[in-house]
């Protein structure tokens, strides 16, 4: 039904017109006005995508001298007028070299800002490198990012070359990066030092010199996870090939002319994996192997006997859903980080895996179908053998064996299941090095025992593990339960589902996500007395019974830099003069149904003085397009109200944003033009 609708369809960076005409032919032709934009570096793809409307072309300018070197000059010395005058000439050749192109400008201006004396001997340098026959062309691009990779300190490169094993557009998780980095060996290990921390300044170091980009930040604004520019992707791999470091298997064909030995090996996307090649390389001194894609087929694990890193990443599957057999990964003796995501199947985990004893990271995620036909997913009971193990990260349906207590390296527990039994929650006491712990239930009836457990994990937790910086309980018992708890000065996160009064004595607390029936008079009071909150997560899931207003004076939120409110009637909403002072991104997520009667933004959105960014999703799904259009006109005239002119992102969704529990039981909205006929 989707097809009769109008669209918008963006296609970005196409190289080849072989992948349009394969692209095309599942657009539908309805001539109702639908549009397809597209994007390319290449003037003859351009052409192909345009067909006979070469007018419909439109050629990207360059950046003008001025922006260029506004941009330049910005990013090494933070203001335009802040180069030295001994710099200028110099720097305004290097400019001239980019030809206005963004990515090379930043590049070469990250790597001479990473430069710790501004000498003109290495601006001189710079420039003769780009050679003075230098074409601001794809070639001329493929020169920067080689000479700024040159520059990279050894230790570095190689964690940039590491990159190639991810698939292109892959959202790399910083933690995953680090640990991975570790588990290669890659890291120096200095004595005082977390190696996982150096490996984040590593990550952040590529970050600052522009050679990874950011992909995603936390509240306090750091980056958690990052992307590869498709052209510095291209030049990792072919140094990678140069210097034999990463093998990339997209399909049949890469699997001829490599070398006999492969250091690191991946398969991304859909290839074969195919037991000729196998046989036809010596795979035993391997250190990586990833697998991405959907195949179900793994790779022959007893062949890679020196493994360190082992990710395999499945993507849904087509048809019948196959099992996929772990079990012989006991046997990769070296083997120090494993991460398995199955989505959309059922596997087999290794059943002796106390053999690993190299193992730092154990991280599995299977798809919760196939754990809510279980009663548990047991691991094997030599587990707790691993006194190396420094992350454990199971579903939440996962039941340890008794003696997690043994465990004392580990830093980090997701997903601890109440159910496990007595003993191995009394056992979370000898975790003294724990520093991040996820506590979940996945049963659908929370009884007394249930509730005695929790109150052991979390007195557990208060009282014995001195390290612990994040705690994240995935359960929702009453509000008296959690009342029943003392507070603990060196707890920074947490997640509940009800706002106990002790919660205001949290005074270093600084990332809180609430999950509440309905916020209380004096609940926003409690929170607005937290010194030290910088991050805030609020989810309301009844429907409100009266205003919630958050009041402005000294004293009220006053680092308060992050806030998002889910809930079905944001009109309930209202901010104070003088609210929430230092908040610079505000979130919101409501449902457009029935906008036409109980629908309005959040009063007093221009008291938020500090505000900088306003990010709203509509859940469209039931509504009548009328009233989706409606609350995106609403909230976007409430964000034009606001004097500093905030940067609205405003998006309808054709789902429901956030469920109320006690909603009005009136039926979808129905209508020919409704948000659950069409597509937009």
């Amino acid at each position: 039904m989707y097809l009769h609708g109008r669209y918008l369809i963006v296609i970005d960076d196409i190289w080849d017109a072989s992948a349009w005409y394969v692209i095309r032919c599942a657009l539908p032709e309805s001539m109702n006005g639908s549009r397809v934009i597209t994007t390319t570096r290449i003037e003859a793809v351009a052409r192909a995508c345009s067909t006979n409307h070469i007018e419909c072309v439109y050629k990207m300018k360059a950046l003008s001298d001025q922006d260029s070197k506004r941009l330049f000059f910005k990013r090494i010395f933070g203001l335009e007028d802040a180069c030295p005058s001994y710099l200028k000439e110099v720097s305004g050749e290097i400019v001239k070299k980019c030809g206005g192109l963004p990515l090379a400008i930043i590049t070469i201006s990250s790597l001479l800002a990473n430069q710790s004396n501004k000498l003109k001997e290495n601006w001189d340098y710079v420039r003769n490198s780009l050679g003075s026959n230098f074409e601001p062309s794809l070639e001329g691009m493929r020169q920067i990012l080689s000479l700024s990779y040159t520059n990279l300190p050894y230790h570095l490169k190689a964690c940039m070359l590491y990159l190639g094993i991810y698939p292109e557009d892959y959202t790399i998780n910083k933690n995953d990066l680090a640990r991975q980095w570790v588990a290669e060996g890659f890291i120096y290990k200095a004595s005082a030092t977390d190696p996982e921390d150096i490996a984040k300044n590593y990550f952040n170091d590529l970050v600052n010199r522009s050679m990874i980009q950011p992909a995603d930040t936390d509240y306090n604004g750091e980056v958690i996870s990052c992307k590869v520019h498709d052209m510095v992707l291209d030049l990792i791999l072919h140094k990678s090939r140069e210097e034999n470091f990463v093998t990339v298997i997209d399909d049949i064909q890469d699997m001829t002319g490599h070398k006999d030995k492969i250091r690191r090996l991946s398969f991304n996307q859909d290839s074969v994996i195919d037991s000729r090649f196998m046989g036809s390389v010596q795979l035993s001194q391997t250190r990586t192997l990833a697998r991405f894609g959907s195949s179900s087929r793994l790779p022959p694990f007893l062949q890679f006997k020196h493994l360190r890193v082992l990710i395999i990443e499945t993507s849904r599957a087509i048809g019948p859903s196959p099992l996929l057999d772990f079990d012989r990964i006991c046997h990769l003796f070296q083997l120090r980080c494993l991460k398995i995501v199955a989505e959309d199947y059922d596997a087999v985990l290794p059943s002796k895996i106390g053999d690993l004893q190299q193992l730092e990271t154990f991280e599995v995620q299977l798809d919760y179908k196939f754990l809510q036909g279980r009663k548990s997913l047991k691991l094997p009971s030599d587990i707790v053998h691993l006194s190396r193990l420094l992350h454990l990260i199971v579903p939440v349906r996962t039941i340890l064996p008794d003696g997690i207590g043994n465990m004392r390296s580990l830093h980090t527990v997701h997903r601890f299941n109440l159910a496990n039994s007595l003993h191995s929650i009394k056992s979370l006491r000898e975790l003294t090095n724990l520093t991040d712990l996820e506590i979940g239930f996945a049963g659908s009836i929370i009884d007394h025992e249930v509730v005695e457990r929790g109150r052991e994990v979390l007195h557990i937790c208060f009282e014995k593990l001195c390290n612990l910086k994040y705690l994240k309980v995935n359960i929702f018992p009453s509000e008296a339960y959690l009342d029943a708890f003392s507070p603990i000065p060196r707890f920074h996160g947490s997640s509940f589902s009800r706002v106990p009064g002790w919660i205001g004595e949290l005074h270093s607390i600084y990332d809180l996500v609430l999950t509440v029936q309905e916020v209380l008079e004096d609940d926003v009071g409690i929170l607005a007395q937290l010194p030290s909150l910088i991050h805030l997560i609020l989810h309301i899931r009844g429907a409100p019974k009266g205003k919630v207003l958050i009041r402005g004076g000294t004293g009220l939120f006053p680092v308060l830099k992050y806030f998002e409110a889910r809930c079905c009637r944001v009109s309930y909403l209202s901010f104070e003069a003088g609210a929430m002072p230092k908040l610079e991104r505000l979130v919101l997520c409501l449902n457009a149904h029935r906008w036409d009667r109980y629908g309005a933004p959040p009063a007093g959105i221009e008291h938020l003085s500090g505000l900088k960014e306003i990010c709203v999703d509509i859940g469209a799904l039931g509504a009548k397009k009328s009233n989706g259009s409606a609350a995106e006109s609403a909230l976007r005239n409430a964000a034009d109200m606001h004097p500093g002119r905030p940067v609205a992102n405003i998006r309808i969704n054709n789902f429901q944003c956030w469920a109320c529990d006690t909603m009005d039981d009136e039926p979808c909205e129905k209508d020919e033009e409704g948000w659950n006929s069409s597509s937009t």
